[in-house]
């Protein structure tokens, strides 16, 4: 045995720390960071083994934790040979032509940027002292008349809330040129910001998403001399934020991707994807899961096969799963919902809310692929498109169940269990409406003890 923070923890592998007897290489490694109910944190690499959570971190003898022990597991998946001993990727290549990078203003190192498999990574360290412009580094193409530049931020190597990494456009390439750019703030408050500056003056128009994860696509459109700013969690369905009126003016301007970093005085690694300019190289999206919302305040990411009042059949992660309609309290098909109109979801009336902001009061009939029927007796029965119509259905209030656990999986399932054990290396939940889940380690993205109510 051996001890942290006064909990018995079982050493597991050699003295080195090396899983014992294990040859499976190239098999996914998952690392995370385990905190105890004590305070105290060990990172390294996350399994499951008998009936409690193991970490083994490199140089140390690896530790095990009950899930009563456990405070919080957040878990990241790394596919193993992908960095050097440094810490620097690997996967690097020259720039595709036309693009180009440089810094604009001072920082304390000189920026990079790499592409390869059809990833831009930006290498940014923080402004310099004495700098009196915002300085970032710039990957950056010419472009002539109207058009719009999309991009997919994946990671933000460098925690802090004031770094963002996101989309540009400029008329020139100095500190000085007006510049308007759309950035994603994963730490923090999380959100999106729009930034217009240059020559005189700026302003700035922030929207926050609490529940924000990477990877998160951002636009930029061009239009005569305006700029209008859009943000999606899927590249999908795009949320206009703000129009920048008469900046760009000249014929060609400068777009591309811009890169912050507030902390740290080295270089921190940015990696951002399907970046387009005008259409050209633009890849979809993977569409963003709706989530079934039970009444006990659990959420489910997944597909609806169909539905109507007496059952949601899902698919994909939840595929043999029928969830009786009366413990389903909302859907939502785009999330999160813009602040002013979450009210409108609280259960106060049945319907469907529309992406205008409007709300159709109703009781749902069926939903069948794409296609979502509510009914009224006023109106009768009404179809709508819930890709491009709907933002969510909304059947009662929620009304939560106490929890001992809180657990979200990577593709968004949020389940509030009342019970939580460990069998056969899976993690296994009993969650109110829902019954028994079983959650594999590749799934999980977090595990949280909840304080008791």
């Amino acid at each position: 045995m051996w001890l942290l923070g006064g909990c018995a923890l079982l050493v597991l592998g050699d003295e080195e720390g090396r899983p014992g007897g294990s040859n499976e290489l190239d098999a996914p490694v998952f690392t995370g960071v385990l905190e105890l109910a004590g305070g105290e944190k060990r990172e390294g690499v996350v399994a499951m083994e008998g009936e409690s959570i193991v970490v083994r971190t490199e140089g140390r003898a690896p530790a095990a934790a009950r899930l009563d022990e456990i405070a919080r597991l957040e878990t990241t998946d790394h596919e193993p040979g992908s960095r050097d001993p440094a810490g620097d990727t690997l996967l690097s290549g020259a720039l595709p032509s036309p693009w180009q990078s440089k810094d604009i203003g001072r920082t304390v190192l000189p920026g990079r940027a790499r592409w390869k498999a059809g990833q831009f990574m930006v290498f940014s360290s923080p402004q310099a002292a004495g700098e009196r412009f915002d300085a970032f580094h710039l990957v950056y193409m010419p472009m002539k008349g109207d058009g719009e530049i999309v991009a997919r931020v994946v990671k933000l190597n460098n925690p802090d809330e004031n770094s963002y990494a996101g989309v540009i456009m400029c008329d020139g390439l100095t500190p000085e040129n007006r510049k308007a750019v759309l950035g994603v703030h994963p730490f923090g408050e999380r959100g999106v910001s729009f930034r217009r500056w240059g020559y005189q003056a700026g302003n700035s128009t922030a929207q926050e998403i609490p529940s924000l994860q990477l990877p998160y696509w951002v636009k930029l459109v061009r239009e005569q001399f305006d700029v209008k700013a859009y943000y999606s969690p899927d590249g999908r369905r795009w949320r206009f934020l703000k129009e920048s009126s008469g900046r760009m003016r000249d014929e060609q301007i400068y777009v591309g991707l811009a890169v912050r970093v507030h902390k740290f005085r080295r270089l921190s690694e940015v990696v951002i994807d399907h970046v387009s300019v005008n259409g050209v190289g633009r890849q979809p999206g993977e569409a963003m899961l709706p989530h079934v919302v039970l009444n006990s305040g659990s959420r489910l990411a997944a597909d609806i096969v169909k539905a109507d009042g007496t059952a949601f059949h899902l698919k994909g992660r939840w595929k043999d799963l029928a969830v009786t309609a009366a413990q389903v309290a909302r859907v939502e098909f785009f999330h999160p919902l813009p602040e002013d109109h979450r009210k409108s979801v609280q259960g106060e009336r049945a319907g469907v809310l529309l992406r205008s902001g409007d709300f159709a009061e109703g009781t749902l009939q069926a939903i069948e692929g794409a296609k979502l029927t509510i009914g009224s007796v006023l109106f009768g029965s009404k179809e709508h498109s819930v890709l491009d119509e709907v933002d969510a259905l909304v059947l009662r209030r929620v009304t939560p169940v106490p929890a001992a656990y809180r657990v979200e999986t990577r593709l968004g399932s949020v389940l509030l269990a009342q019970k939580a054990s460990l069998v056969s290396g899976r993690l296994v939940l009993e969650v109110a409406g829902l019954g028994e889940a079983r959650i594999e380690l590749e799934e999980l993205r977090t595990f949280q003890r909840l304080p008791p109510r």
